[in-house]
C-alpha cells in the first residue's frame, strides 16, 4: 500500500461541519497526518448533528465519512495551558488549517503571529465564510448564507419564482477544495524557499468564482442573467425533461446537434424550420421549441431516449436521485462508493478519496476518531510524559 503523495506532512485542523474537516479530508486521504484539535466534551458540532441519533457509536453518518484518517486531541484552549499546547504541537507540524470566526484566532493567542513565532515555516490557513477584511470579517457564517450573498441563489430557482438554494453545499464543497489545493500551494512554495505563510480561504470568494461566467457578463453589459429553472440561460433545448419513467437531461449545446436531435425525437422536419434556424434564432423560440419537444419526451422510457440520442452523438444523461445513483453503471465502475468497517459504527458505505492517482492513491486507512481518542498517544509523542497528561486531564484541560 502506497505512503501517500503527502505522507510525512503534519497538519493541525481546528474546524467544524464540512469546509474545514472536508480540506482535512482530502490532505488525510494522500497520507498526511492531520490531527484534529477538538473542545473537551463538545468537539466537532457535526458529530452531534443530522443523523447521530441513529447511527451506532453516536456520531453522524457525516462526521464519519468527512474526518477519516485522522487523529483527535480534545484541548480546551480557552485555558493558557491548553494554548501552550497546541504551541508546542504547532513547532512540529507543517501545517495549520482554522476554520473560526474571524476574531477567535486572535483572542484565543493562536492566530499566524502566534504560530508563526513557534514555527516561522509554518503554512496557516484561515478558511472563512467572508475573508479578513471588510464589515462582515468577524461575521459567523455557513453555506447556505454564502449562497445567498454570492449571487448563487439569485441565478438559482424557476423563472417565476423566488431565489432557491442549491441542494447540495457547493459553497463548503468548494471552499475545501480551494483550502486543499491553498495549502499544498503553500507548501511547494515552502520546499523551493524555505518560506512559511499565511492563507487566507473565503467562501465568499468562491461563490463569486463560481458565478465568474455570468457576473463577468453582467459587468461587461448590466444585463441580469436570472433564473432559468433547470434549463440554459442561453442554450435551447438544453434542460430536464420528463420522460415516461423519470427525468433525463438534454444538452445541444452546438448547431451540428440540431440535427441528430431532431432525428432522435423523429422531427426531422424541425431542422428547416426558421424558428429554428440557429441557436440564437432558436433561443428567441425557445417557449414555442419546448411546447413541440416537451410533450414528446413523455413518450418514451429514459432508456430509450438516451439510445436515440446517444445514436446521434446529443449529450444526455439519466437525472438520479441518491437511490439511483447509487447503483448507476457510471458511479459504480468509477469505484467512488466504497465499504468502510468503523470499530463503533460499524460497517457502511462511504465515499472514497476524490482524486485517483496512479503512483500514490489516496487510502482509507483508519476511521474517525473518538473526540480525544489519540490525545495522550499524540501528546506523548510531542514529549509529554504521562505524569503532566495526568495532571493536565485532572484540572480538565485534557479530554
Amino acid at each position: 500500500m502506497s505512503a501517500g503523495a503527502l505522507a510525512g506532512y503534519r497538519v493541525l485542523e481546528l474546524a467544524h461541519f464540512i469546509a474545514g474537516p472536508v480540506s482535512g479530508l482530502y490532505l488525510a486521504d494522500m497520507g498526511a497526518e492531520v490531527i484534529k484539535v477538538e473542545a473537551p466534551g463538545a468537539g466537532d458540532a457535526s458529530r452531534r448533528m443530522y443523523d447521530a441519533q441513529t447511527v451506532p457509536g453516536g456520531d453522524s453518518s457525516v462526521y464519519l465519512a468527512t474526518n477519516r484518517n485522522k487523529r483527535s486531541i480534545a484541548v480546551d484552549l480557552t485555558r493558557p495551558e491548553g494554548k501552550a499546547l497546541f504551541l508546542e504541537l504547532v513547532k512540529r507540524a507543517d501545517v495549520v488549517i482554522e476554520a473560526y470566526r474571524g476574531g477567535v484566532a486572535e483572542r484565543l493567542g493562536i492566530a499566524y503571529e502566534a504560530c508563526a513565532a513557534a514555527n516561522p515555516r509554518i503554512i496557516y490557513c484561515s478558511l472563512s465564510a467572508f475573508g479578513p477584511v471588510g464589515p462582515f470579517r468577524e461575521k459567523p457564517g455557513l453555506d447556505m448564507l454564502v449562497q445567498a450573498l454570492g449571487g448563487i441563489m439569485s441565478v438559482t430557482g424557476e423563472p417565476d419564482g423566488g431565489p432557491l438554494l442549491c441542494g447540495t453545499p457547493v459553497v463548503d464543497t468548494m471552499g475545501a477544495l480551494a483550502t486543499g489545493q491553498a495549502v499544498v500551494t503553500a507548501l511547494l512554495h515552502r520546499e523551493r524557499t524555505g518560506e512559511g505563510q499565511r492563507v487566507d480561504v473565503a467562501l465568499l470568494d468562491l461563490a463569486l468564482l463560481a458565478n465568474a461566467a455570468r457576473l463577468i457578463m453582467y459587468l461587461a453589459n448590466g444585463e441580469e442573467i436570472g433564473r432559468h429553472g433547470n434549463a440554459h440561460a442561453f442554450m435551447v433545448p438544453f434542460q430536464a425533461f420528463e420522460a415516461k419513467d423519470g427525468w433525463i437531461y438534454v444538452a445541444v449545446w452546438a448547431d451540428k446537434l440540431w440535427a441528430p436531435f431532431c432525428a432522435a425525437i423523429d422531427r426531422p422536419e424541425l431542422v428547416d424550420d426558421p424558428r429554428f434556424a440557429d441557436r440564437k434564432i432558436r433561443f428567441g423560440h425557445r417557449d414555442e421549441l419546448r411546447a413541440i419537444v416537451v410533450p414528446l419526451f413523455r413518450e418514451r422510457t429514459i432508456a430509450e431516449w438516451m439510445t436515440r440520442l446517444e445514436k446521434g452523438d446529443v449529450l444526455c444523461v439519466p437525472v438520479n436521485d441518491f437511490k439511483s445513483l447509487a447503483t448507476d453503471p457510471q458511479v459504480q465502475a468509477a469505484g467512488l462508493l466504497v465499504e468502510e468497517e468503523h470499530p463503533r459504527a460499524g460497517r457502511f458505505t462511504t465515499l472514497g478519496p476524490a482524486f485517483r492517482f496512479a503512483r500514490t492513491p489516496g487510502t482509507l486507512r483508519a476511521g474517525a476518531p473518538a473526540l480525544g481518542e489519540n490525545t495522550d498517544a499524540v501528546l506523548a509523542e510531542n514529549g509529554l510524559g504521562a505524569e503532566e497528561i495526568r495532571r493536565l486531564r485532572d484540572l480538565h484541560i485534557l479530554g
